[in-house]
């Protein structure tokens, strides 16, 4: 028999995200950008006033609907509050009231399968589908079961799951005196207190529904009524985040949160997840230029200044932003950079800053010296170095890096042309321009190495063919220029020898 897992919570759908923002994908790249609004799908004040934590029966019908995004007002909507008003009517029967309280909470299961609930469906998890359709998961099914309970006068609380959902009746017991808890598996009419013993009516027809497996019933959380009724929304959600329709999901997000948003708890902290989630992954789906990315972190710190922070909103904001930086890098932008780093780096945790002001300062760096030799480039990397707005560590690091690399680059053109004493005075500029470098240390001494074994070359050669005055002209020549060299002060000791 197949394993029921209806409750889809949507955080086993949610992100990609970290992951997230490695660079995503959008067609859109050329539109105008467009963000999902974050006001509620709808207003619980203007609907209800306040909410008291533990609803009533109507409270949580009227808002089972509105989370299944069934506007009150539609045809749908009245249809559905018509059918459960008449089953409200039955259970508040002499009859019906006149049994206990478990015989109420089995009986009340047993009439939504006789008058509502036709056909289990993974999918089908709002109210108005099983009141139209009989099709029903099990958050519907619960939901619909804690309406009815409740107005029945049960004491009745909702259980949330990994992967399922269910409600527990709390009666009592008249052996022991005190409060016995019952379960309630609504997605199967013979649910009611799962394993214990009854009879089955139309027992060839029970392989028709459901047998939820005993791990699914591991890690519940007895949750609020509020949480209980917005796992509607939460499976909504899953299957927009499927879809990647954030402009739907968004706002039955921010309608599910706000719900339960004033309560402590840990089903809360993970509604909030799943909200955040849903908002990351709409941010990473519209990040495919400098100018979409600030667009939609624009949006992100609407986010964060109407919900606070929280560590994954936290951690996907500094990757959107360290993008943002990379990106107008990239684009060589780096006014549009500055611009929107000065707007939302109080959003920015101290670490990414220092990542991003790197960025940012390198991306001041090329674009001064873009498209310039390197001769030009030293010049104006020495200017900016002295610059007044350009002092920061970082800034002075990263121009001080490329000044670095225009003058390697700069010495090399003379090492490959050959032109060594040129290349050893240039070289002498570059030592004094970078005290500290190793590489402009190297090089200079590399010319100054290359300089010596020309002049003992051209000597050797001049000697070895006889030519003695060449070749003292030769070695005379080079110590007036290199006067404290060993190597030809030694050559020229050995000429003098040999020719005295």
């Amino acid at each position: 028999m197949r394993e029921n897992k209806c409750l889809k919570i949507f955080l086993a759908t949610g992100f990609m995200f970290l992951q997230f923002f490695a660079l995503p994908q959008n067609d859109s790249k050329n539109k105008k950008f467009e963000n999902p609004s974050l006001e509620p799908l709808f207003s619980v004040q203007q609907i209800f006033g306040t909410l008291e934590d533990e609803l009533s029966a109507d409270e949580v019908f009227t808002l089972s609907l509105l989370l299944s995004e069934c506007p009150l007002d539609s045809d749908v909507a009245q249809n559905t509050l018509k059918k459960f008003n008449q089953l409200k009517e039955e259970i508040s029967s002499p009859d019906f009231a006149a049994q206990s309280d478990e015989e109420r909470g089995r009986a009340i299961l047993k009439l939504m399968y006789r008058d509502i609930l036709k056909k289990y469906n993974f999918y089908q998890t709002t109210t108005n589908a099983a009141f139209e359709d009989g099709l029903y998961n099990c958050v519907s099914s619960a939901v619909i079961y804690m309406a009815l309970a409740k107005h029945s006068g049960l004491t009745v609380k909702g259980q949330k799951a990994p992967e399922h959902a269910f409600c527990t009746i709390y009666v009592p017991d008249s052996q022991s005196g005190k409060v016995k808890k019952i379960d309630v598996e609504t997605t199967n009419p013979y649910g009611f207190n799962p394993g214990s013993k009854e009879s089955v009516e139309n027992e060839d027809q029970i392989k028709k529904y459901y047998v939820v497996p005993k791990k699914n019933y591991s890690n519940r959380q007895e949750v609020s009524d509020k949480v209980f009724v917005g796992l509607i929304a939460g499976n909504l959600c899953s299957y927009y985040i499927t879809d990647k329709d954030y402009f739907h999901s968004v706002p039955l997000g921010s309608a599910r949160y706000n719900l339960v948003k004033n309560e402590n708890s840990k089903a809360v902290n993970e509604v909030r997840r799943d909200f955040d989630v849903l908002v990351c992954n709409h941010a990473n789906s519209r990040m495919a230029t400098a100018e979409s990315c600030a667009d939609v972190l624009q949006w992100l710190s609407e986010y964060y200044d109407t919900y606070g922070k929280s560590d994954y909103l936290q951690k996907n904001f500094d990757s959107a932003f360290y993008n943002l930086m990379v990106m107008c890098w990239e684009e060589k932008n780096y006014d549009f950079a500055k611009e929107n780093y000065d707007l939302l780096k109080k959003y920015v945790s101290p670490n990414q800053i220092k990542k991003a002001d790197e960025i940012l300062a390198e991306t001041q760096v090329q674009i001064s010296v873009n498209e310039k030799s390197y001769e030009e480039q030293i010049v104006i990397l020495n200017e900016l170095l002295q610059n007044p707005d350009f002092q920061s560590a970082v800034q002075q690091k990263q121009a001080t890096d490329a000044l670095e690399r225009a003058w390697i680059n700069f010495l090399n053109e003379y090492m490959r042309a050959k032109d060594y004493e040129t290349g050893l005075e240039k070289s002498k500029e570059a030592v004094r321009d970078l005290p500290k470098s190793q590489s402009a240390k190297k090089l200079n001494s590399n010319f100054y190495t290359n300089c010596i074994a020309v002049i003992h070359n051209n000597f050797a050669k001049a000697a070895n063919r006889g030519n003695y005055e060449d070749a003292v002209l030769i070695l005379e020549e080079g110590l007036k220029k290199f006067p404290d060299d060993k190597t030809l002060q030694k050559d020229l000791q050995n000429l003098r020898k040999v020719f005295p």
